[in-house]
């Protein structure tokens, strides 16, 4: 039965980014240059994957690497791509990245909020800002230092992405995801920005490291200590996530759904005890983290944080938008928040959960219709980073960027589903299926609000984890 599963699982984490591909190249004929670009994406595959046969050397020289060497390596070669291009790049700030900067400029000078009111409505903006605040007040209160910390996060993700795959995958698997990451054409793009992106998806990464570690843990006097710390460190940081982006509960049931129904009890049962133990102390972790930034927020708003996002369930169901952004949504909002409500975020965001429920009972015939658009729009293509640089862009270049984002993307879509089919043919139960998990609740939990390219950006190294078995050489290489 937990075979079944797991491949059920992976089915499904195979066949979300299928669909929206094939939605938004095969399906999406208006804009032809999708399909060609697929149509490339499958061609350098196929040319990547003839070198790589044909050259077995390339093995040979990692497995006489030592992999610190080669993570460091590949940490300098991340670190200056991504550093030269944000100090070349200045793009002009979209509106909702400005607003994440000025909240980070003023808590980092002690300053009142000047936006309070529309980050009252949205609290994700402040725990970002809280976390940039640091940064701008150590260093320069400039956008430079916003996009040398995304930097700093792009490494940091690279590192843990590449020790993710060398635990389960081996050397060469590590070594190309690392590369691909590196070089992912949006990501270069977005880093210019001061965007919450970089930060949570970091910690979702670093949340999976620890879940890889904490089910390892061997029996022993260190057992209880190390256990405790990971399941308490596990907790903060998906709190910190939840704080910048309200996910933070789906890695939870994620790993809840492996523990219970996926894992092979036959390998955690002589660590069960232990296991068990860090899953109490991630879930109380997790809340009493979360209840200190409430405490922290209350008082920076000067109001409870709404405990439900309404409005972007409301957008999310807006049918003449297919989900996304209307200004008349948001010209409602503000009207209850300051008119019905007088400056409550928590009544305002009720009040357009009821609106929410009112719109999807009228339009109830075309929900079906509208989640199609929704996945194609969410993860047909990746040209939200060209798309918020457009205006500091020629049209020329702006073609381009769109063109050769969407070439590495649907590469490595690619590559995810054939890895997912892959690992489906022997399906295991290590702990590392709480990525397909992870992404099928973000897409789905999506896809109920306001829908947006850019959304994506955490999923796509959960893409390349995925992609890893296609990746690995063809002997089974030592895992270090």
């Amino acid at each position: 039965m937990r075979r079944t599963f797991r491949r059920i699982v992976l089915l499904l984490a195979a066949f979300i980014p299928a669909l929206a591909i094939l939605l938004g190249t095969v399906g999406n004929w208006e804009h032809k240059s999708y399909f060609a670009a697929l149509f490339m994406a499958v061609l350098l595959l196929a040319v990547f994957g003839l070198l790589f046969r044909k050259s077995p050397s390339f093995s040979g020289w990692l497995e006489k690497q030592s992999p610190v060497s080669v993570c460091l390596l590949m940490s300098i070669i991340c670190l200056l791509l991504n550093g030269i291009w944000v100090f070349a790049f200045h793009p002009v700030q979209a509106p909702d990245y400005e607003t994440f900067f000025q909240a980070a400029s003023d808590l980092a000078n002690s300053r009142p909020l000047s936006g309070k009111d529309y980050i009252a409505m949205f609290p994700h903006i402040l725990g970002y800002a809280a976390f940039l605040s640091v940064f701008l007040r150590l260093f320069s209160n400039n956008l430079m230092t916003a996009a040398l910390v995304n930097v700093l996060l792009t490494t940091l993700s690279g590192v843990l992405l590449y020790h993710l795959s060398l635990r389960q995958y081996g050397r060469k698997a590590a070594f190309l995801i690392f590369l691909l990451w590196t070089v992912c054409p949006s990501k270069l793009l977005y880093n210019t920005m001061s965007l919450s992106e970089p930060f949570y998806t970091c910690l979702l990464l670093a949340f999976f490291l620890l879940v890889s570690k904490a089910t390892d843990i061997c029996p022993g006097n260190r057992q209880i200590g190390l256990t405790a710390g990971a399941g308490l460190l596990s907790g903060l940081v998906l709190a910190m996530v939840n704080a910048a982006r309200p996910i933070g509960i789906i890695p939870i049931i994620a790993f809840l759904l492996w523990l219970l129904f996926l894992s092979d009890w036959k390998e955690i049962h002589p660590r069960k005890k232990a296991i068990l133990f860090y899953t109490c102390l991630l879930i109380l972790s997790y809340f009493a983290a979360g209840s200190v930034w409430k405490t922290f927020a209350s008082a920076r708003l000067e109001q409870t944080p709404p405990s439900v996002p309404g409005y972007s369930i409301y957008v999310g169901f807006n049918p003449e938008t297919q989900g996304s952004y209307a200004d008349e949504d948001m010209e409602l909002l503000q009207s209850r928040y300051f008119g019905e409500y007088d400056r409550n975020a928590e009544a305002a965001q009720q009040s357009m959960l009821e609106s929410a429920k009112q719109r999807i009972t009228e339009n109830k015939n075309s929900i079906p219709s509208l989640m199609v658009h929704k996945l194609k729009t969410l993860l047909g293509h990746d040209e939200g980073g060209a798309f918020y640089s457009r205006e500091s862009l020629s049209d020329r270049a702006y073609s381009l960027w769109c063109v050769v984002s969407n070439i590495w993307y649907y590469l490595v879509c690619i590559m995810a589903v054939a890895g997912c089919v892959q690992r489906g043919k022997q399906p295991d139960g290590d702990c590392m299926l709480i990525v397909p998990l992870c992404l099928i609740g973000i897409v789905l939990a999506q896809l109920m609000v306001e829908v947006a390219a850019r959304y994506h950006y955490c999923l796509i190294p959960m893409l390349l984890l995925m992609a890893a078995p296609v990746l690995k050489g063809r002997k089974t290489e030592r895992r270090t």
